[in-house]
Order: C-alpha cells, then sequence, then structure tokens
C-alpha cells in the first residue's frame, strides 16, 4: 500500500501552530512526507487568515505564519474540485469533503462535529487527531 492520503481540517493546523504536541507531531510527520496532504488552495487561504486574527498576535508572528503557510502548499497536492459538496451541515466545512472526495483521501482528521458526525463519508474515514495517531501508531 502507498502512502495515506489526508487531509486535515484547518482547526488540526491551527492547534499545531499554537501548540498541541499532537498536532505538531502530525505536522512534522507531513514535513517529512510520511502521508500524502491533500488540500484546497481555499483551505490554504483559510488557515493564513485565521492565524492572522489579533488573537493569535502573541502566539505567532506574521513571518512565521507566511513561512508555515508556505511550507504546508510545498507539500500539499491540490485535487481539480470538479463538482460542489453540499452534504456537511455547515457548508464551510463542504470544502474539506471535495478535497477528500476529488484528492481520493484515506483520511479527513478534524476537531469538527459538523464532519465528524458524516462518519465515514463515501469510502473516507472522518477521524479526531487523537484516534488518528491511535490506529495508526498504537498510542
Amino acid at each position: 500500500m502507498g502512502k495515506i492520503k489526508i487531509v486535515v481540517d484547518t482547526n488540526i493546523f491551527i492547534s499545531a501552530f499554537l501548540g498541541s504536541k499532537k498536532a505538531r507531531f502530525l505536522l512534522k510527520d507531513i514535513i517529512n512526507d510520511e502521508y500524502i496532504l491533500i488540500m484546497s488552495s481555499e483551505q490554504l487561504l483559510e488557515i493564513k487568515e485565521v492565524l492572522n486574527r489579533p488573537k493569535f498576535e502573541k502566539y505567532i508572528s506574521k513571518a512565521e505564519i507566511d513561512e508555515l503557510v508556505e511550507l504546508i502548499s510545498l507539500k500539499a497536492i491540490m485535487p481539480a474540485i470538479y463538482d460542489k459538496i453540499t452534504d456537511c451541515r455547515d457548508e464551510k466545512d463542504n470544502m474539506i469533503l471535495e478535497e477528500a472526495v476529488y484528492g481520493n483521501a484515506n483520511y479527513i482528521i478534524t476537531g469538527d462535529d459538523d464532519l465528524l458526525i458524516l462518519n465515514p463519508y463515501r469510502w473516507i474515514k472522518i477521524v479526531m487527531l487523537r484516534d488518528f495517531l491511535n490506529e495508526l501508531y498504537d498510542l
């Protein structure tokens, strides 16, 4: 079997940037090419916008944000989205489903109940970060 293809919800990236050990562990693995990261340019922009909110200024500088977003963009595969998906009760989260479907992902990793309630979505497992790490690493 090839590398696992994952879609990582924005909330997990924000947690990594703000110090969550498990989220940082996942980010390190992504940077080290342990997984294939599937992401849209729309989500990349969302990550940058969220991190640039005033409440995060004391945790991460603009330069660090730019560097991290650039690094993620270099690691991510950005699939073409052919049709809109509208199956999530929170329409903002449909972008995550689209990335996963059109990127042929194995997992969506999220802390969002609006996505978790859909598990499994088609062939895609939707799991919390700790469950993903437990499943893969027997933590």
